[in-house]
């Protein structure tokens, strides 16, 4: 079954997993994540379920051409969303279908490192967020346990070390 093959009567579910440059500001994931978004509900997609990217490290550094510039990153922000194309949203005369349109789209998006687009279920079984552990920090106090005078502070002298231990070899 393709990416583009119908289903009368139904719409078809699709997921878009992303990873973005680790180099874009926080207060501008949102914009990106937007943009994104905007190309789904150009294309006629409505959106279903998604989660916030967060930075991740990452299993092994990725690169990313833009422009002239070769980025190779150790991080990205990670984040998906979900969206629904009708069934009868297929090409028209002498266009690609819709979900080919979104595709193109997103391999042009600069910001986007890599994507994963695939048909999924309507309900949502898996976040990242699920599988992170929450991180618990012990609380950190900062206690003096005595303070030594530097009168009483031996100074060691560095003695030669034993010949013995080369003879031990």
């Amino acid at each position: 079954m393709s990416i583009t093959e119908d289903r009368q009567g139904d719409s078809l579910v699709y997921e878009l997993s992303y990873l973005l440059l680790p180099s874009i500001p926080e207060e501008n994931l949102s914009e990106v994540v937007t943009k994104i978004e905007k190309v789904i509900e150009e294309k006629g997609g409505q959106k279903i379920d998604g989660e916030n990217p967060f930075l991740r490290e990452l299993a092994y550094q990725m690169s990313k051409v833009v422009g002239a510039s070769r980025y190779v990153v150790k991080n990205a922000y990670i984040g998906w969303v979900k969206f629904e194309l009708p069934a009868e949203a297929s090409a028209e005369e002498g266009l690609s279908h819709p979900v080919e349109e979104i595709k193109e789209s997103v391999e042009k998006m600069q910001e986007i490192i890599r994507f994963l687009l695939v048909k999924a279920e309507r309900e949502t079984k898996f976040t990242f967020a699920s599988t992170m552990k929450p991180v618990e920090l012990d609380e950190v106090t900062e206690e003096v346990v005595e303070e030594v005078p530097e009168t009483d502070v031996e100074v060691i002298e560095d003695e030669p070390v034993d010949d013995e231990v080369d003879v031990l070899k």
